[in-house]
Formats: C-alpha cells, sequence, structure tokens
C-alpha cells in the first residue's frame, strides 16, 4: 500500500508557522522554548556588555556613568566644583570638605578655630606672636606657620601634616599656654589620630604614623577640584581643563570641538578624559613639541 504524504521537517526557525499544518503538540513546543531560550540569552549578553562598559567607566574615575555618551541637546554647561574656602583677617585660609563647619575666634593673643563637624584643611600664616589652635572636641593641634588637614570623627580625631609641624596635645582651659609636654609632635608627611580620653583614659601616647605619597594624595583628594560637563562641546572642555588642569590640550580640527561631553572628572585627572575619547569615540592625543597634547581622529 503506498505511503501517505510525507510531513516535512519541523524547523526552528519556522516552527511557529506550522502548527495548523502538520506538526505535532510537542514539536511546537520544544520549538517555542527554544526561541524563548535564545530571547533570554540574547538579554543576558546585553545585561553583561552594559555593566562591563560602566565598570570602566568606574575605573577610569569618573563619578558617574554616562560619561562622553551622546544626548540630546540640553542646556550645556561647564563648571568647576571646588572646597569652600575662607579667607581669615591674618591670611591664613581654611579649606571645608563637604558638611563640615567651624567657629572662628581670634583675640590679641590667639587665633583659635574651633572644628564643628566634619573635615578642614588649614593654611596658616605665619605669627610667632600668637598661635594658631584647631580645638576638635578633646584634641588641641597647634601651628604657627604651617599646613595641616584636622578630622573630627565620633571615634578620634585625625591630625594630617601637610607643611611644616605641628604639637597636638588635649584640649586646655587656657589655649594661650604652649603645652609643656603635649601628646605628640606631627611633621609634614605624617598623621597621628587621638581618641578621645573618656573612650581610652589609659591609652599609651598616640602613634606618629608616616604617610606615603598615594595616601597623602588619596586622604587630600577631596581638595582637589573637580570639572563637571553637561551636554558640553569638547572645545569647552578643553578649555576648562587648560584653565585648572596640570596638562594643556588642543584640538587638531575645529570640527572635533562640537563633541558634546558629559560627566564629572577630577581636575587633575586627564588620564581619564584621554583614555575615555579614545576608548568611546576613537580621539587620539598626539604629544606636540611644546608640550601640548593634540587631541585628533586618526585617518
Amino acid at each position: 500500500m503506498p505511503d501517505g504524504p510525507k510531513t516535512p521537517p519541523l524547523a526552528a526557525d519556522d516552527a511557529l508557522d506550522w502548527p495548523g499544518r502538520a506538526a505535532t503538540a510537542e514539536a511546537v513546543r520544544a520549538a517555542v522554548e527554544r526561541r524563548v531560550q535564545q530571547r533570554r540569552r540574547r538579554r543576558r549578553a546585553a545585561g553583561a556588555a552594559a555593566a562591563l562598559a560602566l565598570a570602566l567607566l568606574a575605573g577610569f574615575g569618573w563619578l558617574r556613568p554616562g560619561a562622553f555618551a551622546p544626548s540630546a541637546p540640553s542646556a550645556a554647561s561647564a563648571t568647576l566644583v571646588q572646597p569652600a574656602r575662607q579667607l581669615l583677617a591674618d591670611g591664613s585660609q581654611i579649606e571645608l570638605n563637604a558638611g563640615a563647619e567651624v567657629r572662628v575666634e581670634y583675640s590679641a593673643a590667639l587665633r583659635r578655630v574651633t572644628l564643628v563637624r566634619g573635615e578642614a584643611h588649614f593654611e596658616v600664616a605665619h605669627d610667632a606672636a600668637r598661635p594658631f589652635v584647631v580645638v576638635a572636641g578633646e584634641v588641641a593641634v597647634r601651628a604657627v606657620g604651617t599646613a595641616f588637614a584636622v578630622r573630627l570623627a565620633p571615634g578620634d580625631v585625625d591630625v594630617l601634616v601637610t607643611d611644616g609641624r605641628v604639637a597636638v596635645d588635649r584640649a586646655a582651659a587656657d589655649p594661650v599656654a604652649a603645652p609643656v609636654r603635649p601628646l605628640a609632635f606631627v611633621a609634614k608627611g605624617a598623621r597621628v589620630a587621638v581618641a578621645p580620653a573618656h573612650l581610652a583614659p589609659a591609652a599609651p601616647a598616640p602613634a606618629v604614623v608616616s604617610v606615603s605619597a598615594p595616601e597623602l594624595a588619596e586622604r587630600q583628594a577631596w581638595r582637589v577640584p573637580r570639572l563637571e560637563f553637561n551636554d558640553t562641546p569638547l572645545r569647552e572642555a578643553v578649555e576648562l581643563f587648560n584653565r585648572h588642569g596640570d596638562v594643556r590640550l588642543a584640538l587638531a580640527a575645529p570640527a572635533l570641538g562640537e563633541l558634546r561631553v558629559s560627566g564629572t572628572v577630577r581636575a587633575d585627572n586627564t588620564a581619564a578624559l584621554l583614555q575615555l575619547l579614545r576608548a568611546d569615540y576613537g580621539v587620539e592625543a598626539q604629544h606636540r613639541g611644546d608640550g601640548e597634547l593634540v587631541l585628533q581622529r586618526p585617518r
């Protein structure tokens, strides 16, 4: 007896077109499942690529994602963001980290600044007749002409000296009189952390610790100005870098200056800018004889 008409084999790509013709229900379900799995794999791959892109941006020092991504026209801006500064009557300067607060009390015999909260860096004008004392909690830091940072935390007061030398002691009722034997003398490139007396009444004298150059840079990173770009033409971003960075940039072609950029980067992190321009837009930096870096798109 001759065979009846043969059913064509079911292909995965066209299985959804066959259920009304000849395919079995099991074959249709299998084809649907394969298609669902393929779509899931594609979504996972896309998510992994996006995560990798964000990780690369974070590694290059940008503080928010989307740096240098093309964007729709908006209110373009290029802004310099830096710590709040106070210039005191004697010429001393205070830089305040975010959230920090100080209270200044000058007299004929003493320059006293109370760090109410947070962290601040002090550049002290020299005046041997009037010591400069920073009081933070139960700790007093005494200087004449020097530079140092003080951070007031719940568990201790941290003092980091960036220039000169300071004496660190318990806050005294008479801050004018210099301590005979302070808790510690701290010189440039060193730090000390002093716990409150009520937390460690019998603790030994705090140890003065040398600070490496990388650690010093990390601890003082908050003092470095940041550059914020929002849909900014690259020519304006370059101008801002040139005013505040330590490397001079130039554009090889005026048209390149119309490239729109967005993001936040430290003013001293030119390498992050160059790496992102190369990775995202194929813009390279070439050294010129006069020390400039010229941005261009290679042919």
